[in-house]
């Protein structure tokens, strides 16, 4: 996942320190409630830390993408937009079959989690070649995100109901590991940018990065 550090005179500022404390803001609100610390019902009640987090990660892609930067725009949409989303309505939709408050059917809240499913499948495999990508900035980076990857395989086989809740439990514990990591690269990203020089270590990157061809 490289950056371009060239700039246009008329690009904005780089956010990806902004972009991932929200994404470590969004994860830290969600995993009480995905790895089972406390009873989904909470959920309602906290919302508005993942709410806020969600808006901020929406503004961190747009501007990545009028950077046109397409590799960090698209990988802050699907890590920041679409999975830290996706995990809220996950924990919502946690609280209301925690409660049913509103007798929904129960063809109703089965067709629903069969979706819910098929989404994450969806996710599941875009995070491959996202984590292939975040090898060329950094070793853990790169395993971090697969193994989030494997904590989102496991939530959709609890949907898809070829696995019990503890297996969503264990992939909810997967994806907070990835939370960490995420808290760590929003401060190595502030400290390192605003110093302009590498001072809190990130691991070396997995791949090297591709030889430009020799100029004709």
């Amino acid at each position: 996942m490289q950056q371009n550090t060239e700039q246009s005179p008329d690009s904005w500022a780089n956010p990806a320190a902004l972009g991932f404390i929200a994404l470590a803001v969004s994860l830290f609100s969600l995993a009480p409630i995905l790895c089972g610390w406390v009873h989904p019902a909470s959920f309602p009640l906290t919302a508005a830390w993942g709410a806020i987090a969600l808006v901020t990660l929406i503004i961190v892609t747009i501007i990545f993408f009028k950077n046109r930067s397409m590799m960090l725009g698209t990988a802050f949409g699907v890590l920041g937009v679409l999975l830290s989303g996706g995990l809220a309505f996950k924990a919502i939709q946690l609280t209301v079959l925690a409660s049913n408050s509103i007798g929904l059917p129960p063809e109703m809240i089965a067709g629903a989690t069969v979706v819910d499913a098929m989404v994450w499948v969806v996710i599941g495999a875009i995070l491959i070649p996202i984590g292939y990508l975040a090898g060329y900035m950094s070793k853990p980076f790169a395993f971090l995100i697969w193994l989030a990857d494997a904590g989102v395989w496991m939530l959709a086989a609890v949907n898809f109901g070829a696995a019990g809740q503890n297996v969503g439990v264990v992939g909810g514990y997967f994806v907070f590991i990835l939370g960490i990591w995420f808290l760590y690269m929003g401060i190595a990203q502030l400290v390192n940018g605003t110093l302009n020089r590498a001072v809190v270590c990130i691991g070396n990157p997995l791949f090297k990065s591709p030889t430009p061809p020799p100029e004709a």
